[in-house]
């Protein structure tokens, strides 16, 4: 019996394990470059980074017909704004947390800063979060007999019009200073402000655990990635976004057996009887 249940429940480890997937919903490019993106490392010692990146949209630049040195000053004056931003997290950061300079990540065309935090408790004082205003249990919802399926719901980091704005800000000002100080055409000047008018909005949720899913996966050497992709009109229309976890309802599983063993044993006694009275009649 015990060696049926570890059999059934192995198997069913083995399945809730797997590798995360490039669950990547269609028409969702999770490395687009004209993105404000905003990524979550969580390290299983505890610690947690989380990096605010601004697209510099370089390609769209040079179709416009920047070279490639004016390029570079662009992302000069993007760097100094940037910069500006860190410069002001690093003075209210307390024990526990500190701030990186800015820096370009060239996976995603972007000028962003990281913000460093030891665990979970420097971060909600980072941002002013009590524990009372922190209860994922209000936004949990359990579901499943056998699996046991838990939706987590939240917001999106970017969860306003406003809040959105205010990143984008930080473009449009680099820009404006760029096009200032480097005299260029109205119409290069307007290209170059429009682009962020069809930007989107990232966030990337990284763990080093495989157990926390979302429509929208990827995995790398060091992280699964959950990744979730928001216009401004998607933002206001709906800031939420889920995650979910899966688990095996042991209790029920272990009746399950338990049930199939008892089963196989009755099944194999009435077998045994039937053939033992065939035997008989044979004999007699």
């Amino acid at each position: 019996m015990k060696k049926t249940f570890y059999t059934l429940f192995l198997l069913l480890v083995l399945l809730l394990n797997l590798p995360c997937a490039n669950a990547l919903a269609e028409g969702q490019n999770v490395f687009e470059t004209n993105a404000f993106r905003i990524v979550r490392k969580s390290y299983d010692d505890g610690h947690i980074s989380l990096s605010y990146i601004f697209p510099m949209n370089s390609k769209m630049l040079k179709k416009e017909g920047f070279s490639d040195e004016e390029v570079q000053v662009f992302r000069f004056y993007l760097t100094t704004y940037v910069n500006a931003l860190a410069k002001s997290n690093a003075e209210k950061a307390g024990d526990g947390v500190s701030v990186e300079n800015s820096k370009y990540f060239i996976d995603v065309d972007g000028v962003g800063f990281s913000i460093a935090f030891e665990n979970l408790d420097a971060q909600k004082r980072f941002f002013g979060i009590s524990d009372d205003e922190e209860n994922p249990k209000n936004n949990q919802h359990k579901s499943g007999f056998f699996m046991k399926k838990t939706i987590i719901k939240t917001t999106f980091p970017v969860s306003s019009k406003k809040s959105a704005g205010d990143l984008k800000m930080i473009c449009l000002m680099a820009a404006s200073s760029w096009a200032t100080n480097n005299p260029m055409s109205q119409e290069k000047k307007s290209a170059v402000m429009k682009n962020y008018d069809n930007s989107i909005f990232i966030y990337d949720f990284a763990t080093q655990t495989r157990g926390l899913k979302s429509d929208v996966m990827y995995e790398d050497e060091n992280f699964c990635h959950n990744v979730f992709l928001k216009t401004l009109d998607e933002i206001e229309s709906d800031a939420s976004i889920c995650f979910w976890v899966t688990s095996v309802n042991t209790p029920i599983w272990y009746i399950g057996a338990i049930v199939v063993v008892v089963a196989s044993m009755i099944s194999a006694a009435v077998v045994i009887k039937v053939r033992q009275k065939k035997k008989k009649l044979h004999k007699k």
